[in-house]
């Protein structure tokens, strides 16, 4: 988490610089934030996750872009509950087009923590997407992205393009 937080500062102060919407690989700055959801994979037998939510905060420019993103899910561990959340930084680059691809690669810190016990972890995740340009200032998303080996991630959501 410590090295996320000057990664999310930063990608904050960027916000504050405006933004116009338009062909999204054009060359002009897009902003954009989401929200998705689906189902979460685990190789754990013993873990069964709920509906998750994620948020992110992206920014691109020319189809290469940063997306940082909070994933949220409360977890049957046994006969335990648990609470799952991992924060990732991710560089990525979309396609051009109505219809795209975006592919994604980045950093992410997890943690699982239960009544009795709590696992942190770090490292490589990533993914690809695909979406459909709705308007100028709405695209929705499919995607499958593998958190860490054991966690896979399959998504479906919608960004707002400022």
């Amino acid at each position: 988490m410590k090295i996320l937080i000057p990664l999310v500062l930063s990608l904050g102060s960027i916000v504050a610089v405006p933004a116009i919407a338009g062909d999204k690989t054009s060359g002009d700055v897009d902003f954009y934030l989401g929200a998705k959801t689906g189902y979460i994979y685990t190789a754990f037998d013993e873990l069964d996750a709920k509906v998750p939510a994620t948020f992110m905060v992206g920014i691109q420019k020319s189809g290469f872009g940063f997306e940082f993103e909070g994933t949220f899910v409360d977890m049957d561990a046994g006969s335990e509950d648990a609470e799952y959340e991992s924060y990732a930084i991710y560089g990525t680059y979309r396609t051009s087009g109505e219809y795209y691809a975006k592919i994604r690669a980045g950093y992410l810190e997890e943690t699982l923590e239960s009544d009795t016990q709590k696992w942190e972890e770090d490292g490589f995740s990533g993914g690809i997407v695909f979406g459909l340009e709705v308007s100028d200032a709405f695209t929705i998303e499919a995607g499958y992205t593998v958190i860490q080996a054991d966690l896979k991630y399959f998504t479906i959501g919608g960004n707002v393009h400022f």
